[in-house]
């Protein structure tokens, strides 16, 4: 897995099969883990699930109960319709940053395919995801540091950004800024840290809606 020298193979004019390709991937793998997963993360006899259900008036357990649902028979088209709007999303972040940051001329195709290329991370983390709520059948699964926020912390701004955190989103923050150091022709170094500082605003922010979903009674926040 080396993105600095896959991305400088793309050359000038990329194909539009160079962000497809990796996307389809995606989608199909994201397919294949809601299929397998969702008896256990949509199934409202689930022990976690059910105690989420008690701590809610019986407006938001309604809710809630319709939201699994409706999850559980279209998830996979949510899977799919998520991952390319994070991809015109991103990717369009990204060409401000090399247009208006970085005063770089470079075309929202290249950036397309830095983002796509970027997301084969997101199949790798479903993957691991899947055999682990497999294995240890459990609806959540962290794949970051929030495997480690006590009971105690959770329902805070600190514990709820923790759980927002992602290795893989980490790791593919760190593409995306190797991606766009390479098609904009700017210092890898002045690149990851752009990408990865408004990751980490985009982490917080989560956090805070979390914390404040939570503290309203209005929300479940971010699982652990």
């Amino acid at each position: 897995y080396a993105p600095r020298r896959s991305f400088a193979a793309l050359g000038e004019d990329p194909d539009w099969l160079d962000w497809f390709v990796p996307v389809a991937i995606v989608c199909l793998v994201g397919a294949a883990a809601h299929f397998l997963t969702r008896h256990l993360i949509f199934n409202h006899e689930t022990p976690l699930i059910k105690e989420q259900l008690q701590s809610l008036n019986e407006e938001q357990r309604q809710r809630h109960l319709s939201d699994l649902a409706q999850a559980w028979e279209k998830g996979w088209l949510m899977v799919m319709a998520g991952t390319f709007s994070s991809l015109v999303l991103v990717s369009g972040i990204l060409w401000l940053l090399a247009r208006f940051v970085f005063t770089s001329e470079v075309g929202y195709r290249s950036l397309l395919v830095v983002k796509g290329y970027a997301s084969l991370l997101i199949a790798a983390e479903w993957a691991m995801r899947t055999l682990l709520t497999l294995a240890w059948q459990t609806p959540v699964v962290q794949t970051g540091p929030g495997a480690l926020v006590p009971e105690t912390m959770v329902r805070s701004f600190a514990g709820q950004t923790l759980l927002a955190i992602s290795f893989f989103d980490l790791w593919q923050a760190v593409v995306l800024g190797l991606g766009l150091a390479v098609v904009a022709r700017v210092p890898v170094r002045k690149a990851v840290f752009a990408v990865l500082a408004l990751w980490l605003f985009y982490v917080m922010g989560l956090g805070m809606l979390g914390s404040l979903a939570l503290a309203a009674g209005t929300g479940q926040g971010l699982p652990q």
